[in-house]
């Protein structure tokens, strides 16, 4: 059953829930971001920032993934005022990653995203807990690539911000537009998008959260997964359901307001939300507040 709304009884049941587990593994998508204020699908405030992109055709973030540019110029000044948009500036509304954080601090927790912005690294989650599986802004590689290895991005994009101009969004010179210091040839930021991806920065992250995959058979697994929806649902959406219905101890609470459906095999197993993953986590740990610390002392006694 879908609920498109929280009630008394559902906080209950999900309070009960986030207090008794032992394992919390959060899956977050695009929502999780846009409920942050960084809505990619959003376009009154993205023209007035970018006015002259309306006539090349881009009219929201997620129309310039994969777009083919007119020029390099264009490009990388997008890019290096995208980055301080969303890389370097912080959230409009943090709460919804500080609700979460508060509400599942207590578990022994993991978090895989497909989301580049490295909110949750941001926002105060542990690092050695994150997986960013569709890469990060933060980082730049070759674009053949010539090597597995990335760089920072941030000299980049500071060398370019003094010098895009503003009514154009073009830079005045290519010598701008970051080259690979190995072979100086095409870079790009290391976000998976092609074959071209360098995989190789997050293999170790990726390990660490398979081996502890392996030992949450021992206890309650809880996995919460907010705003995931059929845009890459290899990357979140399809692993959540598959982890649940491999652990009989595990429950999934899915929070996607158009796409909170699951499969029928773990229906019995599953929560499934149709609101906001913001709404959710605020009502949420209202519920949750008097249920941790018991949990707490419930866990200390063993």
């Amino acid at each position: 059953m879908i609920v498109d709304e929280i009630d008394q009884d559902i906080v209950r049941q999900v309070a009960r829930q986030i207090a008794e587990a032992d394992f919390i593994l959060v899956g977050a998508g695009a929502g999780m971001s846009a409920d942050a204020g960084f809505d990619y699908h959003e376009s009154v405030e993205f023209l007035r920032r970018y006015p002259y992109l309306r006539e090349i055709g881009v009219h929201c973030r997620y129309d310039s993934i994969g777009f083919k540019w007119p020029t390099k110029t264009m490009q990388w000044a997008f890019y290096a005022r995208h980055l301080q948009d969303i890389l370097y500036t912080p959230p409009p509304n943090p709460k919804p990653y500080l609700d979460l954080d508060s509400l599942t601090a207590h578990a022994d927790r993991w978090v895989i995203t497909s989301n580049a912005d490295n909110l949750f690294l941001r926002m105060g989650f542990n690092a050695d807990r994150i997986w960013t599986r569709q890469g990060t802004y933060a980082n730049l590689q070759c674009l053949t690539p010539c090597v597995e290895k990335v760089w920072d991005a941030r000299p980049a994009m500071e060398q370019i911000l003094p010098h895009i101009d503003s009514r154009t969004g073009e830079l005045p010179t290519e010598d701008l537009v970051p080259i690979c210091p190995y072979c100086k040839g095409d870079v790009f930021l290391n976000v998976r998008g092609g074959t071209w991806f360098v995989e190789k920065p997050f293999e170790v992250q990726q390990q660490k959260f398979q081996r502890w995959l392996g030992g949450v058979s021992k206890g309650r697994l809880l996995a919460i997964e907010i705003g995931s929806g059929f845009s890459t649902p290899s990357v979140i959406r399809w692993p959540m359901e598959a982890i649940v219905a491999s652990h009989p101890n595990a429950h999934l609470i899915r929070i996607n307001p158009l796409h909170a459906s699951v499969p029928k095999t773990i229906s019995k197993r599953s929560t499934c939300l149709a609101i906001s993953g913001a709404s959710f986590l605020e009502s949420a740990k209202d519920g949750v507040a008097d249920a941790v610390p018991l949990f707490k002392v419930a866990a200390a006694n063993g």
